[in-house]
């Protein structure tokens, strides 16, 4: 085993312990897990083009009902697995609150958004070369169309990209969380990476 997996295994013993230690009224492992995965949690929500409010909103509701059910709390999986779980569940109880509508227009706005900066982008390397300046607006603009494809996905296939791509779970890991077969997880995957090479073909070029 290399140190990698060592560190890995080591992390992920540590989380469960100070889980279990926060169940039985040790504040001060709630604030390290706190502290080590809070990061992560923001950027599954945040990844799904939500706005900051919301993406800070839904990640207290998840903190808080982490704290909420502390007690119940078994190591019969990793810390992680149990948290993303509950992230996931607040996601989906978001997205089933949003108008259908809503979120199609929303889509097509990223989509009409992302048209309109792949026209500028092309413009302004026309017009400049190797401009500083230049390259942080494609760089920005690169990371934009990042946001709006994944945003374009169907969901089933974005909660799958964020959590392996952000969250960096296994298929396994992904198919406990979102209690699906492994293969549906393998399938939602593999055409999630299909489409956002696709939609990103662009700045390849």
């Amino acid at each position: 085993m290399d140190a990698k997996a060592q560190e890995n295994i080591s992390r992920q013993l540590l989380d469960q312990t100070q889980m279990l230690a926060y169940a039985q009224g040790d504040a001060a492992a709630f604030d390290q897990l706190y502290a080590r995965h809070k990061t992560a949690v923001y950027r599954f929500f945040i990844r799904q083009n939500l706005t900051t409010a919301v993406a800070e909103e839904l990640c207290h509701d998840t903190w808080l009902k982490l704290i909420n059910n502390r007690a119940s709390y078994q190591a019969n999986a990793l810390f992680t697995t149990y948290l993303f779980t509950i992230a996931r569940r607040i996601a989906i109880d978001h997205a089933q609150k949003k108008s259908v509508l809503f979120e199609k227009q929303q889509i097509e706005d990223d989509l009409d958004s992302l048209d309109n900066q792949e026209s500028s982008k092309t413009q302004q390397i026309t017009e400049n070369n190797h401009d500083p300046q230049l390259d942080a607006a494609v760089n920005q603009t690169l990371a934009d169309a990042l946001k709006q494809q994944i945003a374009a996905l169907p969901y089933e296939q974005r909660e799958v990209f964020l959590l392996k791509q952000e969250a960096g779970f296994s298929i396994d890991d992904i198919a406990r969380i979102t209690f699906q077969n492994k293969e549906k997880v393998k399938s939602s995957w593999r055409y999630a990476l299909q489409k956002m090479r696709k939609g990103l073909s662009f700045y390849g070029n």
